[in-house]
């Protein structure tokens, strides 16, 4: 097996109220920040809460809540020439993914001093170079709709506004400082949008711990957050507003984000990116309808793994027939969707089946795809879209 290379590569700070160390940390870095986020939040008054923690400690911090349609390039340059214009040493991502990947994406441009076209270049620039001398810039993640799959990596995906393609933006090491993981966040997400979440996060963890690149540390962690989801299902069918639900879901995102630190997530994600940067559909939604199906594509390729999954998802398994045990995840996956009253199809969400096809080809060429335990080519990626309609 290859060597296994993993770095922490930033302080994570788990627990109710962790929003509350936000000043403490951003002060160790800069005494002017921007704060990107959603104006839901600022009507939760948590926005005007992180800028007093902010003010306490004498930090100045201009505040981008726009409306976003998704993690355009288009957003992430606003907030980018917004860094440059304030002279801000320190970018605060707070609130769902879509969030986040601008903020990273603004955060990574402004230390590198390139364009957020740079970053989705091949070798991280363009022919435009630099331009201006770069300086250290702090990215500090407060993740408000439990999850960031890209946490721990270098590099995250971004919608080319011009062609509503999905594309990979390489943002580097180094820049994230910090993240804050605090569940009670969460508390302004739907029970629907909370769900989906959860699924999205199942998703991620069954890819990472199936995929090619996934090691013994992986699978330690990802294997782990497969239980914990099952958990935090239970809790949330339960009691949509139980906070330690969505404690439980944290728990199983931020495994999740470790697992994926050396794994990889696999073609369902990308085509979920896909489907998103054009059509505008939560990712979320597309993830927990695809996620049974991938399960069951890989069943012959990998049957003793997804019986280990079959186990995480609470399932009886009588470890005679691999097969037979790993038959049951998929089972166990659509029980969860049904209980938790999420769509099953593809169709219910107003896509064309003939519009897939370009999809497929998009999703093909995201590296996540090359670490599937199987060979898939856009023909294959839109044959499981097939499936999922």
């Amino acid at each position: 097996m290859a060597d296994l290379v993993f770095q922490a590569p930033a302080k994570t700070i788990f627990g109710l109220d962790a929003v509350n160390r936000v000043g403490v940390i951003t002060a160790q870095y800069a005494t002017r920040a921007l704060l990107v986020t959603e104006s839901v939040l600022s009507d939760e008054r948590s926005v005007p809460r992180v800028r007093d923690l902010l003010a306490k400690k004498n930090i100045d911090c201009i505040i981008y809540d726009e409306l976003l349609v998704g993690a355009t390039d288009r957003v992430a340059s606003e907030i980018l020439s917004l860094a440059r214009a304030s002279q801000a040493h320190a970018v605060i991502g707070m609130g769902g993914m879509n969030v986040l990947t601008v903020a990273r994406c603004a955060s990574a441009a402004l230390e590198r001093g390139v364009e957020i076209a740079d970053l989705c270049e091949p070798d991280g620039y363009s022919k435009s170079g630099r331009t201006e001398r770069p300086h250290e810039v702090a990215y500090i993640e407060v993740p408000t709709a439990i999850r960031d799959h890209f946490m721990f990596r270098d590099f995250c995906v971004l919608t080319d506004s011009a062609s509503s393609s999905a594309r990979l933006a390489r943002t580097g090491a180094g820049t994230l400082k910090a993240v804050l993981l605090d569940p009670r966040l969460s508390m302004t997400l739907s029970q629907k949008s909370a769900a989906a979440a959860l699924l999205d996060v199942l998703l991620a963890a069954c890819e990472g711990y199936l995929s090619s690149r996934a090691n013994f540390l992986s699978d330690t962690f990802l294997l782990e957050s497969v239980r914990l989801l099952t958990d935090a299902v239970r809790m949330t069918v339960k009691d949509t507003g139980d906070i330690r639900a969505r404690t439980r879901g944290y728990e199983a995102a931020l495994l999740c984000a470790l697992g994926l630190s050396t794994s990889s997530q696999g073609p369902a994600a990308a085509l979920s990116y896909a489907i998103n940067a054009r059509y505008g559909v939560p990712k979320a939604w597309i993830a927990a309808v695809l996620l049974p199906h991938v399960l069951e594509f890989y069943l012959s390729a990998r049957p003793e793994r997804i019986g280990r999954l079959s186990v995480a998802l609470g399932e009886d398994v009588d470890g005679i027939s691999a097969a037979d045990d790993a038959a049951k995840a998929p089972r166990a996956v659509r029980r969860m969707m049904g209980q938790l009253k999420l769509s099953s199809r593809l169709r219910d969400f107003d896509l064309a089946l003939d519009d897939m096809v370009d999809v497929a080809e998009t999703a093909a060429e995201f590296e996540m795809v090359h670490y599937s335990p199987v060979p898939l080519s856009s023909q294959e990626l839109y044959e499981l879209i097939k499936l999922a309609f």
